[in-house]
């Protein structure tokens, strides 16, 4: 049977729609790993916060009390836990694709290896910042009429908050292109994933503790692209918000480019042995 014939917009629009089914249905990733992971923890751990410290502001203790939420702090979990949670399942999806049966059904309908994983990170990365736009706009939309006293100085209109609504979703969809390509880079969907949670959540923080610790952490491109979102943290890169965003996609954009190199070297028939 020869192979189908397609241009390379074709195969990309193949890629999404075959991606959009594969990860449909009650069983799928989406279900199992994207809704929770990227819609309902964010929003949980969020109200639980918000739930917590509201009430603890209504003791009028003393000994305890509680500072109001800034909009600058509003959307860090769905920074630090939506958006990641949607390039760890980017990140699966494409390292599964590489292996087994799917490797195979991959290497036959998409010819040039780059328009499957173009696909995916297409169909990944534009859901996730879908939903991290919602998330972002519910939550500073509910927030300070729910919260007065802990999120009664968020605002949807002020600056931060218009800069959330269209950065965020940008380092979303960064994120699972970072993801696409550290997965093909390394070919194994549990190292993929495991590589980039430990790079995430440990190496970019834990960075620090080692000499000019500061500097470096400073080039750090998931640190630079939260906060080129304008979310608060401790750190001052180079550049300023814009430029940190602009940092995290370039090297989100090479990481995927060596990461589409590595799926081509994989594809290629080994030299039959005398």
């Amino acid at each position: 049977m020869s192979k189908p014939h397609l241009t390379a917009p074709g195969q990309i629009a193949r890629g999404i729609a075959a991606e959009h089914i594969r990860a449909g249905g009650l069983r799928s990733l989406l279900v199992y790993a994207g809704i929770p992971g990227v819609i309902v923890l964010p929003l949980l751990i969020t109200f639980g916060i918000a739930y917590a410290s509201e009430r603890i502001a209504a003791l009028n203790s003393t000994e305890i009390s509680v500072a109001a939420f800034p909009t600058e702090n509003s959307a860090y979990w769905v920074l630090n836990f939506g958006a990641v949670a949607g390039a760890l399942i980017a990140t699966y999806a494409q390292a599964s694709s590489m292996r087994g049966a799917l490797g195979d059904v991959d290497r036959y309908l998409y010819p040039r290896s780059w328009t499957s994983t173009l696909a995916r990170w297409l169909y990944y990365g534009l859901l996730t910042a879908a939903v991290s736009l919602g998330l972002i706009a519910f939550l500073m939309a509910v927030l300070p009429v729910a919260f007065p006293e802990v999120y009664g100085d968020v605002d949807l209109t002020s600056m931060i908050g218009v800069r959330f609504l269209l950065t965020v979703p940008i380092y979303a969809f960064f994120a699972c292109g970072f993801g696409i390509g550290l997965a093909g880079l390394i070919g194994h969907p549990a190292a993929a994933v495991a590589v980039l949670l430990f790079w995430i959540a440990i190496v970019e923080d834990a960075i620090i503790f080692i000499p000019n610790g500061g500097k470096v952490q400073a080039y750090m491109p998931f640190l630079n692209g939260i906060w080129g979102t304008g979310q608060f943290l401790v750190m001052t890169p180079p550049w300023g918000k814009d430029g940190a965003l602009v940092w995290f996609g370039a090297v989100a954009v090479v990481i995927f480019l060596l990461g589409t190199g590595g799926v081509a070297l994989r594809r290629r028939p080994r030299r039959a042995r005398h």
